[in-house]
């Protein structure tokens, strides 16, 4: 080798080019010496897997800072599942598993995460960091692993290695050996792999993206109307961005371990509250053009009203006034992209279809994951990858509600009063009069107006109302039971709209808020309640159904909302106390209105304004 090298040099010509290209090969000798060492597992790795748990595998390696790019390899037996390159500098610290849109890890959530499959502890210290020698540097990795357990028979062994050298896990020693079997086995693991399934980016086991077809159809599908509705509306481009941006750039089409697909718009606002409002009006947009809705923090997911599993996520990203692109979801890399970077987009092939894509996209690219972008990483995770994020893009409860209810209230409705209802109806000095506070569709103010009281029914959302009123026309009380759009936390317009109902009726009114108190915020239904005070006259009713505390950690049927668990008696308290009612009737428990199978605990109250 040193002979060789010898006669290489001395094919160099003398002067300062020479003796730049001498150095250059020098370094290139040393990386190719190091590598091979590395395959051959002769240079000292120093590295740990210190996070072995039911949904993540995570460690770190620590090597010659001049070592090239050495894949970490997941082994289940004689398979090897998944490859990917560790990152330096990457921080350990927060590698716990989370639904990374909604904040930080509940304390619950953290927990769960941080149970060990089989045993074990984690190790490492608190801040992701140690003591680094000069020369070296420390990599990260990580992959997501929730579904290789029912792959695993008893006995059946799991490794991580760096080159050929076996990282430890701590707890286990140098591999895992599973203590169960699972539900299938390695041999059919296998089966699958050559049929072309791989080891997905959130720990599934599915059809390579680069092969599914048929989901490519149906995300084009997807694409093709949010683009068109997102342009026409609102004259933004819908481009793909973050692992659709990097699967077209470095492989031509999808990444194959993948899981989604990816898009985004530039707003025209500077500030990251007006990016966020005007993604809530887009996601009102698609939604009346048929899609299906799902707003996030920092993303809002559109789905194939007809399958919900397919579903393309939308980001709004926004130039600040330095004229910086920001991002509310984040990015991995270091690099500035500024309006001088933005030059427009372009249509590309993609699979299933053309797509936008911002022109000369490698610096976009470099930006969002950094300069490694070239490298494969299928265990890449957001949680512990953002070196920065726009919070102040970030939606609020609010907004995110606003777009759920309206979402719910296309898809769902109901064709009878509910239970509460049922129960409330019965009161022998019913009122003549019902102000139906949080109406959603108008089931239960129909039903009122069913039996001949006059009814408004007021809620935040635009699309529940106009369902409300056509449910109302529909079944023939129109006349009885009108809708308005009012949003509670307005105080000025829920006074406004509580004191024109009550001046409109001179006898006793019904103040009725059914599964309506645990959607609001606290400070929104002392306000509320308030009003409600200020307005009602001796003898008016109310009327309220809502989750307790007692259910908060029971199962729910649908998610994705805001809810506020309280306790019964306290609100009991409030209500004789501060808000002048006296309680006539009041219940606390299940089986009042389960629904499919969730059986919720609520507290139902009905009381009578003493003055």
């Amino acid at each position: 080798m040193a002979s060789v090298r010898r006669r290489v040099l001395n094919t160099i010509p003398e002067g300062p080019r020479g003796k730049l290209l001498r150095a250059r090969r020098e370094i290139l000798e040393r990386k190719a010496e190091v590598t091979g060492r590395v395959r051959n597992g002769t240079v000292p790795v120093t590295g740990m897997v210190e996070r072995f748990a039911e949904t993540q595998v995570a460690g770190w390696v620590m090597v010659p800072s001049h070592t090239p790019a050495t894949p970490v390899t997941l082994h289940l037996g004689s398979i090897q599942l998944s490859s990917t390159y560790p990152t330096p500098d990457g921080a350990l610290s927060a590698m716990i598993v989370t639904k990374e849109d909604q904040g930080p890890p509940t304390a619950q959530e953290a927990a769960k995460h941080r149970r060990v499959v089989g045993g074990g502890t984690t190790a490492g210290r608190p801040d992701g960091r140690r003591n680094i020698p000069a020369g070296y540097e420390q990599r990260a990795f990580s992959f997501q692993v929730r579904a290789i357990w029912d792959y695993l028979s008893k006995g059946d062994t799991v490794t991580i290695r760096f080159g050929d050298q076996p990282l430890p896990i701590v707890g286990h020693g140098m591999f895992f050996r599973a203590p169960k079997k699972g539900r299938s086995d390695l041999k059919t693991l296998q089966q699958r792999l050559d049929k072309g399934f791989t080891l997905t980016q959130t720990g599934g086991i599915a059809l390579s993206k680069r092969l599914d077809e048929e989901w490519q159809r149906r995300i084009a599908g997807i694409y093709a109307k949010v683009r068109e509705v997102v342009g026409e509306r609102f004259g933004h481009d819908v481009f793909v961005i973050y692992g659709t941006l990097l699967g077209s750039v470095r492989e031509g089409g999808y990444i194959g371990h993948d899981a989604d697909f990816d898009s985004a718009f530039i707003s025209d606002h500077r500030t990251g509250p007006e990016a966020a409002e005007e993604i809530v009006a887009i996601a009102l947009a698609l939604l009346d053009a048929g899609l299906e809705v799902d707003l996030r923090q920092r993303v809002l997911h559109v789905h194939d009203p007809e399958d919900r599993k397919y579903r393309i996520d939308l980001f709004h990203l926004y130039f600040d006034p330095e004229g910086r692109l920001r991002f509310p979801w984040g990015i991995a890399g270091t690099r500035a992209y500024t309006t001088a970077d933005y030059t427009g987009t372009e249509l590309v092939d993609f699979p299933g279809g053309k797509v936008l894509r911002p022109k000369n996209p490698e610096p976009l690219v470099a930006h969002i994951y950094g300069d490694d972008w070239k490298l494969p990483k299928p265990g890449f995770h957001w949680s512990h990858a953002r070196r920065d994020v726009a919070d102040d893009g970030v939606l609020t409860t609010a907004q995110r509600d606003k777009v759920y209810w309206s979402n719910f209230y296309a898809r769902h409705s109901n064709t009878e009063g509910s239970t509460f209802f049922g129960e409330v109806s019965k009161l022998d000095d019913l009122p003549d009069a019902v102000i139906d506070i949080g109406c959603g569709d108008g089931r239960d103010s129909c039903a009122f107006g069913q039996i001949g009281r006059s009814v408004l029914g007021i809620d935040q959302s635009g699309v529940a109302v106009e369902g409300a009123t056509a449910r109302a026309k529909q079944l023939g009380v129109g006349e009885r039971a009108t809708f308005e759009v009012c949003d509670v936390s307005d105080s000025e317009a829920l006074g406004k709209a509580l004191q024109q109902f009550r001046d409109q009726h001179e006898g006793s009114v019904l103040f009725y808020l059914r599964f309506f108190l645990h959607s609001i915020k606290a400070e929104v239904q002392e306000d509320l309640l308030s009003h409600i005070r200020a307005v009602a006259r001796d003898g008016d009713l109310f009327a309220a159904e809502f989750r307790t505390d007692e259910d908060e950690k029971l199962k729910k049927t649908f998610g994705n909302h805001y809810r506020r668990f309280q306790n019964a008696a306290e609100f009991r308290s409030a209500l004789e106390g501060r808000f002048g009612f006296d309680v006539i009737t009041d219940q606390e428990s299940d089986g009042l209105s389960p629904y499919g199978d969730e059986d919720p605990i609520l507290y139902r109250v009905v009381a009578r304004y003493r003055g």
